[in-house]
């Protein structure tokens, strides 16, 4: 049997950091997708781009932000998430 290393296994906290990261990520994406469309509405197009604009001053973070950008990054998760009915609607 392998043994590990406890202090190099990624913690309970770490793992769920990392997948919130990934998920803002793939939102992030969809919303530059939309901001892009022309197909949707302008409303739909500018509130992506602000979405992308705010993750996109995040990224230079990830992994190493401090307690206020994670913060941020939660808020803009949780931002998008609300914001997707629109997207589903259009």
């Amino acid at each position: 049997m392998e043994s590990r290393n406890l202090a190099e296994a990624p913690t309970h906290t770490q793992n769920r950091n990392e997948l919130k990261v990934l998920v803002l990520t793939d939102l992030a994406e969809i919303c530059k997708k939309v901001a892009e469309n022309s197909s949707a509405t302008e409303d739909a197009r500018q509130t992506a781009g602000q979405f992308v604009a705010k993750f996109n001053s995040l990224v230079p973070y990830r992994g190493e932000g401090d307690v206020d950008q994670k913060f941020q990054a939660e808020k803009l998760l949780i931002r998008i998430a609300r914001f997707l009915p629109e997207i589903a609607a259009l």
